[in-house]
C-alpha cells in the first residue's frame, strides 16, 4: 500500500511537471471572410479581371474601330468560408509563441457592373453603348500563415493575444459574366449577349499578368478559455486580404 501511495505520488507530481512545460499548440478552427470594409490586393485584382474580360465580351460583339476605353463600374460584394489548422511553439513563460497556420478557403465575390458611355470615330461621336452584368469571382486554396503571438493577459483559464505575420495567399479560381448590352446609333439599335466561364490559369494564357500569390502582412486578436488545463476553446478576429472571424478548439502538449 505504501509503494503505491508513493508510485502514484511520483505520477502526479511528473503530470504537474508536464503541465507546467507545455509548449507547443494544436489548433483546429472554422470561420466566415469578407472583403469589407478594407480594399485588399484581392479586391483590386478581382475588379481588373472582371473589367478586363467584360471588356473582351463587348469588342467581341462590336467592331474595334468603333471603341474608345471603356470606363465600366464595378460592385463588389464577398463572403466565403475557411478551415484553419495551426501549430506553434511557446518561450520562456508561454507570453511569446511562433508558429504556422494553414487556411483552406473558399471565397466568393458576387459581382455587378455597368457601362454608359458614347462611342466614337476620329472624334465624332457614333453611337452610345450600354451594358450590364453580373457574375461571380470564386477563388479557393491553400493559403499558409507565419505567426507571431503576444499574451499579455495570461490567467489560469482566460487568455488574451495579439497576433502578427506574413500571409500567402494563392490567387487561384474561376470567373463566370452574363452580360446585356445595347449599341444605340441613329440607323437603328443592335442587341446582344454573352457569357463566359474561365479559370484564372486560361486567362492568364491570354496575357493578362494575373499574380499567382499574393503576399500581406496580417494582424489578429485572440481570445482563449480553457475548459481543461491542456484543452480549450478560442475565438479569433483577423484582418489582412479583408476580414476573417473564426472559432476552433485548441490542445497544449
Amino acid at each position: 500500500m505504501k509503494t503505491r501511495g508513493i508510485i502514484i505520488g511520483i505520477l502526479i507530481l511528473a503530470g504537474a511537471a508536464f503541465g507546467q512545460n507545455r509548449r507547443f499548440d494544436i489548433q483546429v478552427s472554422f470561420g466566415g471572410w469578407s472583403l469589407s470594409p478594407f480594399r485588399s490586393i484581392v479586391e483590386r485584382e478581382c475588379e481588373r479581371l472582371i473589367k478586363n474580360e467584360f471588356n473582351k465580351l463587348v469588342e467581341s460583339a462590336i467592331p474595334n474601330d468603333l471603341l474608345t476605353p471603356l470606363l465600366s463600374s464595378v460592385d463588389l460584394s464577398s463572403s466565403g468560408h475557411f478551415f484553419s489548422l495551426a501549430a506553434s511553439y511557446r518561450f520562456g513563460e508561454g507570453r511569446f509563441s511562433v508558429g504556422l497556420r494553414g487556411d483552406y478557403f473558399d471565397f466568393r465575390v458576387p459581382y455587378s457592373l455597368s457601362v454608359n458611355e458614347s462611342l466614337e470615330i476620329w472624334g465624332f461621336p457614333l453611337a452610345a453603348l450600354e451594358g450590364q452584368g453580373q457574375g461571380t469571382v470564386r477563388l479557393s486554396g491553400l493559403a499558409v500563415s507565419v505567426l507571431g503571438r503576444w499574451t499579455p493577459l495570461m490567467t489560469k483559464r482566460v487568455d488574451l493575444s495579439l497576433q502578427a505575420g506574413l500571409m500567402m495567399l494563392p490567387f487561384q479560381g474561376k470567373i463566370l459574366l452574363d452580360l446585356t448590352a445595347a449599341l444605340k446609333t441613329a440607323l437603328g439599335d443592335l442587341q446582344f449577349s454573352g457569357s463566359f466561364d474561365d479559370t484564372f490559369d486560361e486567362i492568364r494564357d491570354l496575357g493578362l499578368d494575373l499574380p499567382s500569390v499574393i503576399f500581406s502582412p496580417t494582424l489578429g486578436i485572440e481570445f482563449r478559455y480553457r475548459f481543461l488545463p491542456d484543452a480549450g476553446f478560442f475565438l479569433n478576429a483577423t484582418v489582412a486580404q479583408g476580414r476573417f472571424l473564426s472559432g476552433g478548439l485548441f490542445i497544449s502538449f
